[in-house]
């Protein structure tokens, strides 16, 4: 690959300037960057600045393909700490040593390369050389993480041997497709046999950092993330369809992709999966069907939860602390040691433990820098002060302490209990709702009525002009490059994509300027439309006219799990998704859409 970029660059160069004028301009960035590496003393100082390098260029260069890929470089930290555990679980379950020829090892997004750094200045010298040529492999979907991987790995073997040998287990390929059976197209011969190879590997060890980013939050960017119909298909059937929650778009993760593909990937053998990723599995609402089928599929769980969500706020925002990557990302971090092994299958084991409140992010990395070197480098996990878990029948891994009282409550709703009408299921009310899901906030409220007119006018012109222009275009296939995405003149989202498909046009009425609130006590004005809303939930049959205002109230809750304490507030207005944090809502009353045939909503379990 770096031979036909060259003879491009080659080809452009020779025709239009010189090549060493051309970049002559660079050369001070050149110089600094070789003086500040040049005071770096040992190999972890050169593998942060190379990481940081690696970093600041794509958040810089492409911000789109930095949040795709989930581009944030992993502290040596979290590195040499998931090692160690690696290390230490080898020698502890099976009486391993890093290096055996039993030991397969796979980083599936490899980056720059670190994890298979530090398991190489691990590994035995006796098999260090057998290590390094055929049990470790890698992937990388980038080409320049993709380079610096293979200089990292094959310079730590050069270091430790003498001399330079080709690192012949890391391949330039997107792991996720490899389970479609295809590859990139430029794949070279050469490339696909290492795929290959890699393939036929009895893999036992998977680690790494993978990507996390569930969805983009702006429809307009363009940047969703790949599908992979394999993949997608194992959620589907495993973790989506034993989840009770309404909404499981979070299952859809790329960092959830990995789990299921990890877990796929050991087949019937023992082993071990260690990555740091989102710890919003251990506690979300979406993520039961995925904890049932984690405990299924291991044995023993270690979860180390490193905290420092930034999507929370007030005093659990403040006891979050620092996020464990200096902040770089917004997400809760957790390392997760899932292990396979005969015999602890009658004896099912969760660990759980959590940082300290109020840790900045240089504390948390401290903490993991002592526990691998407590007591020497086989106890990284030995050393933490672990609590054992017990799930209930609900798959929630975080019982309340009164967990017994907790399991024999009545629900307040569940899905099967929206589909039974409390005939098979107990729960308090027959209907629910999440909060209403605009994703265009800044169009669809304002606190004047007036502004919220004008602001809706513009908006569904503009749509329907590009309803026509699509029309007229012979409907191209690729729909999210053809339509215009200026922030300023509309907001897209999945929903409304799907009306332009259909053709659908869109009517302003003002009978749709509704009462909502948005904040816990701040009530702005709403255009509450099918269409332009992206998800009303049930709000039609519970707040369809102004009329049911005056005599329907809501109690409105924070989701468990979500991002902000529990707290709850009774509405007798329209709510927003994020009125309470992802809010769930139930109704005393629900409708006909036309506001007519009134009926309670509780229960004769509640009664």
């Amino acid at each position: 690959i770096a031979i036909e970029i060259e003879k491009v660059i080659d080809a452009l160069t020779s025709q239009h300037f010189n090549r060493r004028e051309f970049l002559g301009s660079l050369d001070r960035f050149y110089r600094a960057i070789e003086r500040a590496a040049q005071e770096l003393a040992t190999f972890n100082e050169k593998q942060d600045f190379l990481n940081r390098m690696y970093e600041n260029f794509f958040q810089g260069y492409s911000v789109k393909t930095a949040d795709t890929h989930g581009i944030v470089y992993t502290p040596h930290e979290i590195v040499d700490f998931m090692c160690a555990a690696v290390q230490e679980i080898l020698h502890d379950e099976w009486g391993y040593v890093l290096g055996d020829e039993r030991v397969q090892v796979i980083d599936p997004a490899t980056g720059t390369g670190n994890f298979l750094v530090h398991l190489l200045d691990r590994a035995d010298d006796r098999y260090l050389d057998a290590f390094y040529r055929t049990s470790l492999f890698a992937n990388e979907i980038m080409l320049m993480p993709y380079y610096i991987a293979s200089l990292n790995i094959e310079t730590i073997y050069f270091n430790r041997t003498g001399r330079y040998e080709a690192f012949e287990g890391l391949a330039f390929a997107d792991t996720l497709d490899l389970t479609e059976s295809r590859q990139i197209s430029m794949f070279t011969e050469r490339n696909t046999q290492r795929v290959m190879r890699q393939q036929r590997a009895p893999i036992n060890i998977i680690i790494g950092n993978p990507p996390y980013n569930a969805w983009q939050t702006n429809e307009n960017d363009n940047n969703k993330n790949r599908k992979y119909p394999v993949i997608d298909g194992r959620v589907q059937e495993t973790y989506v369809k034993d989840s009770t929650a309404t909404n499981k778009n979070a299952l859809y993760d790329p960092y959830i992709k990995f789990f299921r593909w990890a877990t796929d990937r050991l087949g019937g053998r023992d082993g071990i999966v260690c990555m740091v990723t989102n710890n919003g599995f251990v506690d979300g609402v979406a993520f039961d069907g995925m904890r049932k089928h984690l405990l299924q599929d291991f044995d023993v769980i270690y979860h180390l939860d490193l905290s420092g969500n930034a999507r929370t706020s007030g005093e659990r925002r403040r006891k979050e602390g620092g996020n464990v990557f200096d902040d770089t990302i917004r997400v809760g971090i957790g390392i997760t040691v899932a292990i396979r092994s005969k015999k602890h299958h009658d004896d099912k084991k969760i660990y759980y433990h959590r940082v300290g409140n109020y840790w900045r992010a240089e504390q948390k990395r401290a903490f993991l820098a002592e526990h691998v070197e407590l007591q020497g480098r086989h106890n990284a996990l030995n050393t933490i002060p672990w609590t054992r878990l017990t799930p209930n029948t609900r798959h929630m891994w975080l019982v309340p302490t009164d967990g017994e009282a907790f399991n024999e409550g009545i629900a307040m709703g569940t899905m099967l209990g929206k589909q039974s009408h409390s005939k098979t299921e107990q729960t308090l009310f027959k209907n629910y709702s999440r909060g209403l899901e605009t994703t265009r906030d800044a169009w669809l409220y304002n606190f004047s009525k007036r502004q919220l007119t004008i602001n809706i006018q513009r908006f569904v012109t503009f749509y329907n002009n590009e309803v026509e222009r699509w029309r007229e275009a012979g409907k191209p296939s690729n729909l999210d490059d053809f339509v215009n995405n200026d922030d300023k003149k509309i907001k897209w989202s999945s929903s409304l994509k799907g009306h332009l498909m259909r053709l659908k046009n869109i009517q302003f009425n003002d009978l749709k300027i509704r009462s909502s609130l948005y904040r816990p006590y701040v009530k702005v004005s709403s255009y509450f439309d099918s269409a332009l809303v992206h998800r009303s939930g049930q709000f039609p049959y519970i707040f369809p006219n102004p009329e049911s205002e005056q005599e329907n109230r809501v109690i409105c809750v924070s989701a468990v799990g979500g991002n902000k304490s529990f707290h709850c507030l009774m509405v007798n207005v329209i709510p927003d998704l994020h009125l309470t944090g992802d809010s769930q809502c139930f109704p005393f009353y629900t409708y006909d859409e036309d506001g007519g045939n009134r009926r309670e909503n509780i229960t004769d379990w509640a009664l």
